[in-house]
């Protein structure tokens, strides 16, 4: 047995014996201790699970490879525009949001929109959860593959299958703990790659004389190979990079399930700073690592036709030309912290969605389902657990997939979220117009682009696609959400935002007349006590 095998090993065993005691010393046998983890957690394991949860397969891996091909100007989305998105949860939605008294982003749908826009947010929340679970398990496959030469498939479903038991066992506070365990083997693992390639490629004189000159640029640039220049398309293309992450993950789940967690406002701002701090800071290390896969091809250290099918490579590929044996082995298992820590909160969030929004209320004061909320919850972590298995050895690129992951986000559940918090007038058929409309002008987009390629696909092939699948879903679906309100208030009107106990915390007018509901929808307004 090799090192690295034997390293391997010994983190699935450590990861599975989290789950195990965190399971055996209790705090995971209500709703609220395993979906929020008793809304206990600090600001340093916040931040460190906020981190860790972001540094996935697609940022290590995806980035590498991106800023190889396109220089930095193509990590715009991931790290730079994703930490954007932990200070704009931090300044603007963690007040209102804990308010609520709620374990998921599905149950504010329902307080705002009623059953239907809380079912179909909620299913529209899953694709990008899932396609970033199997971003996940697939960069396992590649790295145990090329680091190991373990067959990927196998690799792949048994890393998956400890993720799902873990996190089946020790809930919430099990995916927090080791999300930063995961966080210190992450930092391990880049400390030991980036000081070594530095000094295998014979220094920062070496690495200075062979960067090309608009590698860190972080505008728009007529030289670089990203396509992000000075023009229409390419500036369009530029904002989208910002917007398609750091607008559309607000609306992602297990962020959100972070905030719910920590023990009070104070901790969840902090640790969301805290988090985009570390994410930022440890996202220069795949840019760099880029650039070391540049300077090695420039001065004929490896061959460039190695990383010209797959840039993504670069990673595991550096690992194996550059680390010696015990190196390898840590290496190795900080890049399984990575991919695990980010496949478990993405599972735990899509489980925890379904089971909030069908039992609504789960971990309030008046909650009377509790056992049930937890059966549910763990039965879907491992349903959707073994399905994102399934689909990941049908997924694309890493880096590409998970950026149309959160476009869709951006696309479908922007308006929805933010009109359900800030906007008064906001209403259930808006929501559902919105959503609809977002949802189906992507739908569209995908078919006539699959047309064009002659095969199913789901990554935008250039920047003017890139263009399309960001905004224009996101207008059609912010003048759906407006208009269809408009037009719907007194047929279907708005209701005050209450917390799950039924307090109100906005816009408490609304409350002056009762809403009688039919089937999931507001649609009527009567004199408080003429219900008869």
């Amino acid at each position: 047995m090799t090192i690295e095998l034997l390293i391997i090993l010994l983190y699935l065993a450590a990861m599975l014996a989290i789950g195990f005691i965190v399971q055996r010393r209790g705090g995971v046998d209500t709703s609220r201790g395993y979906l929020v983890a008793n809304k206990s957690v600090g600001p340093l394991l916040i931040g460190g699970t906020l981190f860790a949860t972001f540094w996935g397969g697609g940022t290590l891996l995806g980035g590498a490879g991106a800023a190889y091909s396109g220089h930095m100007l193509a990590t715009i989305a991931d790290p730079w525009a994703s930490g954007v998105t932990l200070i704009l949860m931090a300044i603007f939605f963690v007040t209102i949001l804990r308010k609520l008294k709620i374990a998921s982003l599905g149950e504010m749908y329902f307080l705002r929109y009623g059953t239907r826009g809380a079912h179909l947010a909620s299913l529209l929340s899953l694709p990008t959860l899932i396609f970033w679970t199997s971003v996940q398990i697939l960069a396992i496959g590649k790295i145990l593959n090329v680091l190991v030469g373990l067959p990927g498939v196998e690799s792949a479903i048994l890393a998956g299958l400890i993720v799902i038991i873990y996190t089946y066992l020790g809930g919430m506070l099990a995916v927090i703990i080791t999300d930063n365990i995961q966080m210190v083997l992450i930092l391990l693992g880049l400390a030991i790659l980036i000081p070594t390639g530095i000094t295998f490629v014979g220094g920062i004189d070496v690495i200075a004389e062979n960067t090309p000159t608009d590698f860190w640029s972080i505008l728009p640039s007529d030289a670089s190979p990203s396509g992000l220049g000075w023009t229409f398309t390419g500036i369009m293309a530029w904002f989208a990079a910002w917007c398609g992450m750091g607008l559309g993950s607000l609306a992602s789940l297990d962020i959100s399930q972070r905030v719910f967690c920590a023990r009070d406002d104070q901790a969840a701002r902090q640790g969301l700073v805290l988090g985009a701090g570390l994410y930022w800071v440890a996202g220069l290390g795949p840019i760099f690592l880029g650039l070391l896969g540049i300077v090695m091809v420039n001065t004929g250290m490896i061959d460039g036709a190695i990383l010209a099918e797959d840039p993504e490579l670069i990673v595991p590929f550096l690992a194996k030309t550059l680390l010696s044996p015990w190196m390898m082995a840590l290496f190795v298992g900080s890049l399984m912290a990575a991919i695990m820590s980010t496949a478990s909160s993405a599972i735990f969030a899509s489980a925890a969605v379904i089971s909030t929004t069908i039992v609504h209320g789960a971990v309030s004061d008046h909650a009377r389902d509790d056992k049930k909320v937890l059966r549910l919850t763990r039965a879907l972590v491992v349903v959707i657990g073994l399905f994102s298995i399934g689909i990941s050895f049908v997924a694309p690129g890493l880096y590409d997939l998970m950026i149309f992951g959160f476009t869709l986000l951006f696309a479908c559940l922007f308006w929805t979220l933010v009109c359900g918090l800030f906007w008064k007038r906001a209403n259930a058929p808006g929501a559902i117009a919105s959503m609809a409309g977002g949802f189906l002008t992507t739908v569209a987009g995908v078919v006539v682009l699959s047309v064009q390629q002659g095969t199913l696909t789901l990554v935008p092939p250039d920047n003017e696609w890139t263009v399309f699948f960001t905004f224009v879903p996101m207008v059609v679906g912010g003048i759906l959400m407006y208009t269809v309100s408009m037009l719907t208030q007194k047929i279907y009107p708005p209701v005050p935002l209450k917390d799950t106990d039924g307090v109100v915390l906005k816009w408490p007018d609304l409350e002056e007349t009762t809403i009688v509901t039919e089937k999931g929808y507001p649609v009527a307004q009567v004199a408080a006590g003429d219900e008869d």
